[in-house]
């Protein structure tokens, strides 16, 4: 009992050993084509996953993956999908043909993201980070949420980052004018992560008040959570060089050697709430996920219900202005946790 204890609670994870045979699961992965997202890949890969669906921008970056993976298992079970997440026309249409492709769906890792970088705005009229970082990878989950509900122990995992922490208490998620101001490299990325927590949380809430379909056993409910990765080397200290200059390029070369490998280390948060069966055993739902296994509290500002409803808001706001006839209803009515505790569906 207390080797089993022992295990359950300790915060090692490794990817290598500790994923269970994946054998007839199918995955999506943001973002999977370099540094932690080609980690994912590699990693599902080695433990016998049935296909995995690499969504990325450069397809030259896809080739070079393709090729690094024939070193990590059958690499033809992998196939890329150009998504380029600053363009919603682009991600609707990818997200659209893999809701009629896919049966099941054991997760959807949405990985991908901007990083401290330059203010900058999309062909969509909004800042890049908050499109890429949220806006769009939230359509992605709301238009595959069916199939991973109708997966038994299906996940939905967001790479966010401890750098939602020092968000600013000025963020409202009110409007989109409130979105496309510069407020700072450092800012800009945080605010994102501080999204894609509040989010997570938000959508759990809905599915459990029933606004998307009935919740029984095993499935309708995907096990939920957010990660954060730890410093790991990345080509996201590149974009904080563009933005701070030579200061950045200082603390980058300063802070570099002392950042995890992205393949070794940076993925095992992620790789554990996508795949460990101790998600399901532990019932961790809602969490937020630290190196290696930790399941920790985000932060006071993340639990807001006022932010939460906002951003809800404002996201079905934004993807229905600038996407269109979604083919999912997002209810923008306040969902009251007092009445899920008494129908105790939320502890």
């Amino acid at each position: 009992m207390e080797a089993i204890k022992d295990a359950i609670f300790s915060n090692t994870f490794d990817p290598d050993t500790e994923i269970p045979d994946l054998s007839g699961k199918v995955y999506v992965v943001t973002g999977g084509s370099a540094g932690i997202g080609f980690g994912i890949v590699a990693h599902l890969l080695q433990h016998n996953a049935q296909k995995i669906y690499l969504l990325s921008q450069s397809e030259q970056h896809a080739a070079e993956a393709q090729d690094a993976l024939k070193h990590w298992g059958d690499a033809s079970r992998v196939e890329w999908r150009q998504c380029n997440l600053e363009s919603f026309k682009q991600t609707d249409k990818v997200a659209r043909e893999l809701s009629k492709e896919l049966d099941r769906l054991d997760a959807l890792i949405c990985n991908a993201g901007l990083g401290v970088g330059v203010y900058n705005e999309s062909e969509d009229g909004l800042d890049t980070h908050m499109q890429v970082n949220h806006f769009a990878q939230a359509h992605l989950m709301l238009t595959l949420l069916p199939i991973l509900q109708k997966t038994p122990d299906s996940r939905l995992v967001s790479q966010s980052s401890d750098l939602h922490r020092p968000a600013s208490s000025d963020i409202k998620f009110a409007s989109i004018e409130e979105m496309n101001q510069d407020i700072g490299a450092m800012q800009l990325y945080n605010r994102t992560k501080l999204a894609q927590v509040i989010f997570l949380r938000e959508l759990l809430l809905r599915i459990k008040a029933g606004q998307f379909g009935k919740v029984t056993g095993n499935t309708g409910l995907p096990w939920i959570n957010a990660t954060h990765p730890g410093g790991v080397v990345t080509d996201q200290q590149d974009q904080a060089i563009e933005a701070y200059g030579t200061l950045g390029k200082v603390g980058v070369a300063a802070v570099r050697p002392l950042m995890k490998d992205p393949v070794k280390q940076g993925c095992r948060p992620i790789l554990f709430a996508a795949t460990h069966p101790d998600i399901v055993k532990e019932q961790v739902q809602g969490g937020y996920i630290v190196p290696d296994r930790k399941v920790t509290e985000p932060s006071d500002q993340s639990k807001s219900p006022v932010l939460g409803l906002n951003l809800w808001k404002l996201t079905k706001q934004i993807l229905e202005q600038k996407i269109g006839n979604l083919p999912y209803t997002m209810q923008d009515d306040e969902v009251n946790p007092r009445h899920l505790k008494e129908q105790g569906l939320i502890s």
